[in-house]
């Protein structure tokens, strides 16, 4: 039986701030207990819908490139709303997260909780780092997963 949260840290680890969502999964999995499911996936679309599949709660971490500043963390719930369009403009995954998300939608396949937390990178380009910005938005955003997280096993 597959834990009932599962958090999916996305990305590429030798692109820069890609990184992030990898990054982060190994943060938060020394940090939660065993009864939350924590990895690291590529973004590859029906392999998302497969990994969500039979959850209450997912929660999706990556890296973005929408035009904002960088380190600015995005907090969508994808039940309630799509990804924004300039999501799309850019993904290193090709066909990525949002059309999983509204493939998922449209085939009802969607957990009953879906929330993507989105951090601005700022560089992309082959790198094991991240940026500066990066660096200290991980900080915050790990707290904010961690916060999440307790409300979620508190109303349980």
């Amino acid at each position: 039986m597959s834990a009932d949260i599962l958090i999916i840290g996305i990305g590429n680890r030798y692109r820069g701030d890609d990184a992030l969502g990898c990054l982060m999964a190994d943060k938060i999995r020394a940090q939660v207990p065993a009864d939350i499911e924590v990895i690291e996936h590529d973004g590859e679309p029906a392999s998302l819908i497969d990994l969500w599949k039979d959850r209450k709660s997912v929660i999706l971490i990556d890296a973005v490139s929408s035009g904002a500043s960088a380190g600015t963390i995005h907090h969508i719930d994808l039940q309630t709303q799509a990804l924004p369009d300039s999501f799309r403009s850019y993904s290193t995954h090709a066909f990525g997260i949002a059309e999983a998300v509204e493939l998922a939608r449209a085939l009802d396949k969607l957990p009953p909780e879906i929330i993507f937390y989105g951090v601005e990178g700022k560089s992309f380009s082959a790198d094991i780092q991240l940026s500066t910005p990066l660096q200290k938005a991980a900080q915050e955003l790990r707290q904010q997963v961690l916060d999440k997280i307790g409300k979620e096993k508190k109303n349980a």
